[in-house]
């Protein structure tokens, strides 16, 4: 036993599957070095899922296996893999498919929890989001930064040097070239964890002075050192930055697009000018968004596919151009990216359509901000109340 929850225990090989688990999507070589340094977070995140699991049973509420089984297909094709292919994944890899199992049931489970209990609780009134829109107007123009994040918290001021130490750690396998996203849904206590730690475009005005200091001595794909808060620890990958598109601004950069792409990606001793070419052999074969998203999948080319919609302002700046004038339907020149070259193709285009849905998204994300803080602060009340012995 290494964990107590309540009348519920967490055992050596709960907590040794988890590890597999992690290690595997994360991308790190699998060593008694590396599960040392994820083992506390590992086993926080498997505390606070049998407290979430414990909560849904006391008011009631049941995760259906549909629900599980269409979770598990999301996955699958977010990885460009099939179900039973991700179970023979996991098999070949020695990682108990049973512990993807059990995650997924408790993030259902407390999404649950957060509907019942917390959403219905949460308005925002419309001097709230005419305040919010001023100011969103207030700052066009001014620097924004693309991140992601990870948060390791401090429940009780006597663990603090400890999850400091935990959150060097990560930092280090971060920066060893582990994948963020992965490492953010498992051990990330924020509610940007589901979403791989993106927390989207942020307005340097409303980002606090010690943290700005830092993201403006960041390159862009850095990741931050541990950065202290009342929380806990957060952890911060700059993946862009920009200034905020002002109403003044390029129309096209307003223009939202239905964006697929093909990823050719540039590994360590790749030959780029050789990828560039087999882009270019390919582009004939793309007629349309099912073409490249067919090609994708025969390629095996990873984060390829169809990418939904996209501000054509939220591209990085080497493909803006390119997006805003090409046709929909046609493919473009290979372009070169940060992780590789690019066929991109626009699969349709739309127009802003004036205030309203300037409106509409921040009173989204001021609801979705108000309903994460309240649901950290309800997981946190769950622990404080809670009988929980680490025995690790």
């Amino acid at each position: 036993i290494v964990a107590v929850v309540n009348d519920e225990v967490i055992s050596a090989r709960d907590l040794n599957d988890r590890l597999k688990l992690v290690i595997l999507t994360s991308g790190i070589p699998d060593s008694q070095q590396a599960r040392a340094r994820l083992a506390p977070q590992v086993l926080r995140s498997l505390i606070e899922e049998a407290l979430q699991m414990q909560e849904a049973r006391r008011l009631d509420l049941t995760v259906e296996e549909a629900e599980v089984g269409q979770a598990l297909t999301n996955i699958a094709q977010r990885n460009q893999m099939t179900v039973d292919g991700m179970r023979g994944f996991f098999s070949q890899n020695d990682v108990n498919f049973d512990t993807l199992l059990d995650q997924i049931r408790a993030q259902i489970a407390w999404v649950k929890v957060v509907n019942r209990q917390i959403v219905p609780q949460v308005t925002v009134t419309v001097d709230q989001l005419d305040m919010a829109v001023d100011e969103a107007r207030r700052n066009e123009g001014q620097p924004e930064y693309l991140l992601s994040e990870i948060v390791l918290p401090v429940d009780n001021p006597a663990q603090a040097q400890v999850v400091a130490g935990d959150a060097d750690r990560l930092v280090q396998t971060l920066r060893e070239g582990a994948s963020f996203e992965s490492l953010a849904r498992q051990v990330s206590a924020a509610a940007s964890a589901e979403r791989g730690g993106d927390v989207g475009w942020i307005r340097g005005s409303v980002i606090p002075d010690q943290l700005r200091d830092t993201l403006e001595r960041l390159r862009e794909g850095d990741i931050s050192d541990p950065i202290a808060s009342p929380v806990g620890y957060h952890i911060f990958w700059l993946r862009d930055r920009r200034l905020s598109a002002t109403s003044a601004g390029s129309p096209s950069e307003a223009v939202e697009v239905s964006l697929a792409q093909i990823l050719f990606p540039v590994d360590g001793g790749a030959d780029v000018e050789a990828l560039r070419a087999e882009a270019a052999s390919l582009r004939d074969r793309l007629a349309d968004c099912a073409a490249m998203s067919e090609a994708a999948a025969e390629l095996g080319a990873p984060n390829s596919g169809e990418l939904g919609w996209l501000p054509v302002a939220e591209l990085p700046p080497a493909f803006r151009e390119a997006v805003a004038s090409l046709p929909v339907g046609q493919v473009s020149a290979p372009l070169e990216g940060a992780t590789g070259i690019h066929l991109l193709m626009v699969c349709d285009r739309r127009q802003p359509q004036g205030d309203a849905p300037e409106r509409e998204q921040i009173a989204e994300r001021l609801e979705r901000e108000r309903v994460e803080r309240l649901a950290r602060r309800y997981l946190r009340d769950l622990r404080k109340e809670a009988f929980v012995e680490v025995r690790l």
